[in-house]
């Protein structure tokens, strides 16, 4: 059981701060939309969301983590955890579908808005492909936790990070196509491309 489980009031005190960095970044993905990521200042972010710029830093380190705040990459250990009988690579796969399907849901116009951001503005494109990279080293951790390897080992390594590409390449082809079609198949479609030539040496 987690502490905030534990603690009512810890509880609430994290569901407060939950609201205040949701505040924070619907007025700076706003302010983004209106007059550009480079020509947004945090101030104006802060003034926007009714808090000092020092309260921003407490939430957001930098202006781009607010476009990248890593919400779901946390929840593939568990996800994956839920899921013993499959193969390492097949958990994988469907800790990924769960568990964006589940964030999307909750939250499809935030995650386009933040999507199309990244993908659109040249100024975060070093960002994006370092959210990338981290994305592959994620997955590696949790991919050799299961198979008992180091996260090192090139195989692991590689079937990482074509997890991690196929995944991008979805999400971009969803921003591309302003929300058209659904995330969820789209991530099947990409994902199931890396299954069909999982080695079961690796996956098993």
């Amino acid at each position: 059981m987690s502490s905030t489980q534990e603690n009512p009031s810890g509880s609430l005190r994290d569901r407060k701060k939950e609201r205040t960095r949701r505040v924070i970044q619907a007025e700076a993905l706003r302010l983004f939309t209106e007059q550009g990521f480079e020509a947004t200042t945090i101030e104006e972010i802060a003034a926007a969301a009714d808090v000092a710029p020092r309260t921003f830093f407490r939430y957001f380190p930098t202006k781009e983590d607010v476009v990248f705040w890593p919400v779901y990459r946390p929840l593939l250990a568990g996800l994956m955890a839920a899921r013993p009988h499959e193969s390492a690579v097949r958990a994988l796969f469907h800790a990924i579908v769960d568990g964006l399907s589940a964030f999307y849901d909750q939250d499809r116009e935030r995650v386009l808005d933040r999507l199309k951001l990244a993908f659109r503005t040249p100024a975060l494109h070093p960002r994006l492909r370092q959210e990338q990279a981290t994305t592959a080293q994620a997955m590696a951790a949790v991919l050799a936790q299961r198979l008992g390897m180091s996260p090192d080992k090139l195989e692991v390594r590689a079937m990482a990070a074509a997890v991690a590409a196929a995944l991008w390449v979805a999400v971009e082809e969803w921003q591309a196509v302003d929300d058209q079609v659904e995330l969820g198949p789209l991530i099947q479609r990409a994902l199931n491309t890396v299954l069909a030539g999982e080695n079961a040496t690796y996956g098993e």
